[in-house]
């Protein structure tokens, strides 16, 4: 992050770290070679895109085998549900495809365009799925797959993983979660949290957009959107190496024992964040205040001014946040993530989501909050002036 540009907007894409650019160099430039090819060099790079695999799986307690690398969050989500949903109609079963009203846009549409019987659960006005909803829509060991966020993009809410585990297992269900806004900011392990698949995406924790991965847990049966013999014959197409590097790369400071320094150092910021938005504005927290992502600010301002105005008058003093999710940003409707807890249409257009990384500092906090502070005041100024213009 520059001196002069203020970045809040880190849930949408976070700064490449720069060890990650240091290592993935040598595979645009002199090792080029193709992963598959028989040849001594093809052999090293093979083993560059194990050791890879082999550092993802470490950092979420999986086996190397149980990973696969994708594109990104998207296609691992799209991935997991398809290929649970195309498995069992094969067997001419149609399964059923249990997931929240709150879930990514990748997971909504997805459903929404699949042969398959969805049902969907609500949440509280906090985000949190209601369990017992949960357990009533689960239809005992009948093909049938949950698929639920670990950490909501938005509001930042972290969701009861392992009991929502529980409840799967109990009724023979396979659990997916869509970690992307968690793995590299929150304990992400698989086996103490009973995952059978889960999602990440390479650009929310310091590595380059375009890469990812599916965690599969061995045993599940899901079939391959894209057909080739990469990826244990699960993911076709030449491996992209520098990307496969890059990510893993990012990946080795989860494992590290000093990152969760890192992540204690971005939820103090967070909470001093939240402490003077609250002080100053009077701002409504959305999302739970203790289960939520140590880097997530979600808040309601009582003003006139818009969650969008704001955008674009922070974006003059080159402060960067959003109102929500970034996949949804070009979309006028409001949230459908604020709306499902409980906000009204005008409340969900005066929301904002900050979102921090280990390199945003409490000045800059202090910076933002000068800035929101002119922004109001020149809003009211037009409010009034605008009421008294009219006749």
């Amino acid at each position: 992050m520059s001196k002069r540009i203020v970045y809040l907007d880190n849930a949408a894409t976070s700064e490449v770290k720069p060890e990650v650019l240091v290592k993935m160099m040598p595979y645009f430039l002199d090792e080029i070679y193709n992963p598959s090819a028989l040849y001594s060099k093809g052999i090293e790079i093979r083993q560059v895109v194990e050791n890879a695999r082999n550092i993802i799986a470490q950092s979420i307690g999986a086996k190397n085998k149980e990973i696969y690398f994708t594109s990104g969050g998207s296609e691992s989500n799209c991935w997991a549900i398809q290929g649970f949903v195309n498995y069992w109609l094969g067997q001419n079963i149609t399964p059923v495809v249990v997931t929240s009203v709150i879930e990514h846009k990748s997971i909504l549409e997805c459903v929404n365009n699949l042969p398959v019987v969805t049902k969907f659960i609500h949440v509280d006005n906090k985000g949190f799925v209601d369990l017992e909803e949960l357990k009533e829509k689960i239809v005992d060991h009948f093909p049938t797959l949950v698929s639920i966020q670990y950490a909501n993009n938005e509001i930042g809410t972290v969701q009861h993983i392992k009991q929502i585990a529980e409840i799967c297992h109990k009724k023979h269900a396979i659990f997916h979660t869509d970690a992307v806004q968690a793995y590299g900011h929150i304990y992400c392990d698989v086996n103490a949290l009973d995952i059978d698949m889960l999602s990440a995406s390479g650009h929310k924790f310091g590595a380059v957009k375009g890469s990812g991965f599916l965690y599969i847990k061995q045993g599940v049966q899901i079939k391959p959107l894209i057909y080739g013999t990469q990826n244990f014959g699960m993911r076709g197409g030449t491996e992209n190496v520098p990307y496969i590097v890059g990510m893993a790369t990012a990946a080795e400071s989860i494992i590290k024992k000093d990152y969760l320094n890192e992540i204690s150092c971005c939820k103090e910021v967070r909470d001093y964040a939240i402490d003077q938005l609250v002080n100053r504005f009077h701002v409504t927290l959305n999302g739970d205040a203790v289960n939520r992502l140590p880097n997530n600010i979600n808040v309601t301002i009582p003003s006139t001014l818009t969650g969008e105005s704001l955008i674009y008058m922070l974006d003059s003093s080159d402060i960067y946040i959003s109102a929500g999710s970034a996949c949804n940003s070009h979309i006028d409707k409001p949230s459908y993530v604020l709306k499902a807890i409980g906000l009204s249409d005008d409340d969900a257009r005066r929301t904002i989501r900050i979102s921090l990384n280990e390199y945003v500092k409490k000045e800059h906090i202090d910076y933002l909050i000068t800035e929101i502070d002119k922004a109001i005041k020149v809003a009211e100024i037009n409010e009034k002036k605008l009421k008294t213009d009219l006749p």
